[in-house]
């Protein structure tokens, strides 16, 4: 994060619960990768599980490794369970019961990364956190997948598609 006073000034905002009604995020879906995703990751199935990302979940998310994504729920006038994809993250060094109080703890962060500490301010009351338990070996390659499938507003680094989806075929 670029430690310039208005970046500084973002950040204390958000934590404090003053966001700017008009602060944009823009998502990227991606259909030619999803329709080839099972192929690309020689059919690794997800098991997605999800709580709300509030502080009581934390005992519900497990001490392994995978992958997890912040979503939001649209709320009304859209259906109930109608969500979109902010943040696609990793546990691989980390359990995700440890990068769910990671994020917690980066809430208040006035030095965290700017869109998340956003993302984490702005949507705190519906924003959930999704999680699919793997092995340790296919976390790294499925977070790519995920990031190459959904350029979600959060994440700030990309994996280059033609470098990666190459392989897969």
């Amino acid at each position: 994060m670029d430690n310039s006073p208005y970046d500084f000034a973002k950040q204390k905002a958000a934590i404090a619960g003053h966001i700017e009604r008009d602060y944009e995020f823009t998502l990227q879906w991606l259909p030619q990768y999803i329709d080839e995703f099972p192929q690309a990751m020689q059919n690794v199935s997800l098991n997605w599980q999800k709580c709300n990302f509030i502080r009581d979940a934390q005992s519900m998310v497990p001490d392994n490794y995978g992958v997890y994504c912040f979503s939001t729920k649209l709320g009304m006038p859209f259906a109930d369970d109608l969500h979109i994809p902010l943040y696609i993250g990793k546990a691989a060094q980390q359990h995700l019961s440890e990068r769910f109080k990671d994020y917690l703890t980066e809430s208040k962060n006035i030095k965290g990364r700017e869109k998340v500490v956003i993302m984490l301010n702005k949507y705190h009351n519906r924003l959930v956190f999704w999680w699919a338990e793997l092995p340790r070996i296919h976390v790294d390659a499925m977070e790519e997948h995920l990031l190459m499938c959904c350029r979600t507003p959060c994440n700030k680094i990309f994996p280059d598609r033609k470098k990666h989806w190459g392989k897969a075929f």
